[in-house]
Order: structure tokens, then C-alpha cells, then sequence
């Protein structure tokens, strides 16, 4: 029988061991010390996911120590050569076994946040002039648009399938188009993107973009702040990517003439919309998916809205989306009166009949009330909450703060 000890060199063993520990930084840093056998596996775990730039900062040589420098033009970042000298092995060692990093947080204009950033971006433009990227296998990557990017800079590496863009809406930023357009060159292979903040934009919308989005999948835009000018542009070009999932958080009084939009995101299969309900309902007329399956809808506001939300909503979702919808997810987070609750479940229930006629499969409802007790409803409204009251659905899920029935 093999030792203990022996049975860690086991790579697969070991392997599902480090996993285990990719939340314990500690715990990896002391396995990557213990051993020889243990180094590299550990290292690789410890450094696949990064928060922070700043300790690629301390792993640049000191010949181009300059790159940490604001004044530095990209003139002379482009006169560096690496002498055979020069020691990027240390660099290059640990960059390559990044899969993930972050380089900015929303909310966050810290100078030694836009110092990180601008370090990073000077990397690429000098190791860039050796065809090589300096993190040659991210896969994940958060980056803060506070201002323009050089144009000799590769900010996204080709292996890059998912992005973060935070966005602090700088004067001198570069438009939210021009970003996406970088990003979709430098790295095709792009499924996953996510906006956070203020965006700039160049406010001009074109019916037939120029820009290829490729093979974007994923877009989350629900910590994005989207004004009219951004949403008609933002929304007409990434419909042009086969967006299948799509979150998104619309803003109040989005006063535009939302006809002169382009159909709206054909490819598009889960949808989780949060925000006005007449912005929703306006969005929802401009959608050209044939083939959603999941709707997740979260309405701001007073529930005094609701009566127009099944008045005006639910017949355009029958009508657009009735023949592919199979799973709705209805939440109602503003606290009201316990006395409406009856009143008010009874007419989301009555409202989603033509829904579930249509051919809904899961329904899902939570509704936050102020009270932590348990609530007792009238008979009728109870009745409508027994599965037995739906005898098509596969799944009828209802839930108050307190109380849950399915």
C-alpha cells in the first residue's frame, strides 16, 4: 500500500484536492511552500483568479519600470525593446497562469485603481510589439473604461470569452461603441459581456451597425445606468450578436421614439428585466425573439402599477411570446399593506390565465409583505393558490416573505 504522501502524486488526486482549496488563499500558499511536487499545481490555483493587478506591478523589470509611470507616452512605450537582459521570466511565469482577473470595482475612481488600469494597458502596447499578450490565458476579465485606450494598446486578449467593462463616465472615456468594438476585434471569441455604470455614447444610432459581435451570447446590463440615447444605441448593436441570454435593468422615463428602433434581440431565449413597468412594457414592444422559454420580470414602483402591468404587459407577452414561453418569474419586492394582499394576489393570479392557457409550463411568484407572520387568505384566494387550480402547469410556486406554497 503507498504511503500517504505518496498518493498526493497523484496528479488527479491532488488536483481535486487544490480545488478544494481555491477559496483558501492561506491554505494554498502554504501547500505551494511544503513541497516541490506541490509548487506548480498550488501556484496555478492561487494565481488563476486575481482581484487585484497590483502584484503584477512588483514582477515588472526594472527596465521597464517606466510603464508604472502617468507621463510615459505611448511614442516612448513604443521605442522599448526587450534586451535579452531582461528578466520577464518571472512575469511571464506567473501572467500565464491567470484565467481571471480584475482590474476595477464600480464605484471605485481610486487613483491606484486608474494607476493599475493604466499600468495594464502600457503592458500590452510594449510586450504587444513582441506578438505576445502579457496574460496569454485569460479567459476572465474586469476593466475600467476612465478614458480612452491608446490605440496600440490590446487590452483583450484573444482568449478572452468573458468581460466586465466598468464604466466611471469620464470626459475624455471613450464611447461605449468604440470600447465593444475593440473588444469583439482583439478578442472574437467573446460570449460573455457585462456593462456596470455610466456609460458615454456616441448617441448616434444606426440601423445597419458596421460592428461584428460575433459570438456574444451572454449580456448583463442590470448594474448598467442606461439613459435613452445609450439604451437605443447599446440595445440596436448587440442585437446584431446572438444574444440568447440577456439581463437588463431599465431606467424611468425613457422619452425616445422607441418605433425608430430596429427589432430588438431575435436570438434571444432568457430574458430577466427589472425596472419601470412602462419602460417594460415599451422594451417588450420592440423585442423580436421567437424562441424565449424564460421571462423573470422584477417591476420598480408602487404595486398601484400592477393593474396596468396585466392591462398592458401580459397581453403583449401572450401575443409575442405565447407559443415559446414556458417558464415566468413574477417578483413584487415593494412592501404594502397587509389588508390589499388578497386583493392584489388575486389579480396577478386572474391576470397570468391567458399565460398559462398559451402553454406556460413554471410559474413562479414572490411577493414581500411587511408582515413576518404567517398570512391567512380568503378561501377564494386560497383556492387559486392550490395546485389542483392548475392542472397544466409542471411547476406553481408561490412565495410571500413568510410564507411559501408549491
Amino acid at each position: 500500500m503507498p504511503e500517504p504522501f505518496e498518493i498526493l502524486r497523484i496528479s488527479e488526486i491532488l488536483a481535486v484536492i487544490l480545488d478544494g482549496l481555491q477559496d483558501d488563499r492561506k491554505s494554498l500558499y502554504h501547500m505551494s511552500c511544503c513541497c516541490r511536487a506541490f509548487t506548480d499545481p498550488a501556484l496555478d490555483i492561487l494565481w488563476r483568479s486575481m482581484h487585484s493587478f497590483a502584484p503584477f506591478t512588483l514582477l515588472i523589470p526594472q527596465s521597464a519600470s517606466f510603464v508604472n509611470d502617468a507621463r510615459t507616452s505611448d511614442r516612448d512605450l513604443l521605442k522599448y525593446r526587450c534586451n535579452p537582459l531582461d528578466d520577464w521570466k518571472t512575469f511571464d511565469k506567473y501572467a500565464a497562469r491567470v484565467w481571471s482577473l480584475r482590474i476595477g470595482e464600480h464605484n471605485n475612481d481610486s487613483a491606484d485603481l486608474i494607476k493599475n488600469r493604466d499600468c495594464y494597458t502600457r503592458l500590452t502596447v510594449i510586450r504587444g510589439q513582441e506578438e505576445f499578450h502579457p496574460f496569454p490565458k485569460l479567459r476572465s476579465l474586469d476593466y475600467v473604461l476612465s478614458g480612452p485606450i491608446s490605440p496600440q494598446a490590446k487590452p483583450f486578449p484573444p482568449s478572452l470569452r468573458s468581460l466586465t467593462l466598468v464604466c466611471h463616465n469620464t470626459l475624455d472615456c471613450d464611447p461605449i461603441e468604440l470600447a465593444l468594438d475593440r473588444a469583439v476585434t482583439e478578442a472574437p471569441h467573446l460570449k460573455e459581456l457585462r456593462i456596470i455604470g455610466l456609460m458615454r455614447t456616441m448617441r448616434t444610432l444606426h440601423l445597419t451597425p458596421q460592428l461584428q459581435f460575433g459570438q456574444i451570447g451572454s449580456v448583463d446590463l442590470s448594474k448598467a445606468y442606461i439613459r435613452a440615447p445609450e439604451l437605443a444605441a447599446l440595445c440596436t448593436l448587440l442585437s446584431q450578436a446572438p444574444v440568447s441570454d440577456l439581463k437588463i435593468h431599465l431606467q424611468d422615463r425613457l422619452n425616445m421614439n422607441w418605433q425608430a428602433i430596429p427589432p430588438l434581440f431575435p436570438a434571444l431565449k432568457q430574458l430577466d428585466v427589472r425596472g419601470s413597468m412602462f419602460s417594460v412594457i415599451l422594451f417588450m414592444t420592440r423585442l423580436a425573439a421567437t424562441n424565449l422559454h424564460t421571462l423573470v420580470f422584477q417591476p420598480d414602483g408602487q404595486p398601484s402599477g400592477v393593474a396596468t402591468f396585466f392591462d398592458y404587459l401580459i397581453p403583449i407577452i401572450v401575443e409575442k411570446l405565447g407559443k415559446s414561453l414556458k417558464s415566468f418569474d413574477l417578483h413584487i419586492n415593494e412592501p404594502r399593506p397587509r389588508a390589499r394582499d388578497s386583493e392584489l394576489i388575486k389579480s396577478i393570479l386572474q391576470g397570468l390565465e391567458p399565460l398559462v392557457e398559451a402553454g406556460l409550463q413554471s410559474l413562479r411568484l414572490f411577493l414581500q409583505v411587511e408582515s413576518t407572520m404567517s398570512m391567512q387568505f380568503p378561501p377564494e384566494v386560497q383556492s387559486m393558490l392550490e395546485p389542483c387550480a392548475w392542472p397544466s402547469l409542471k411547476r406553481f410556486h408561490f412565495a410571500t416573505k413568510a410564507t411559501t406554497w408549491e
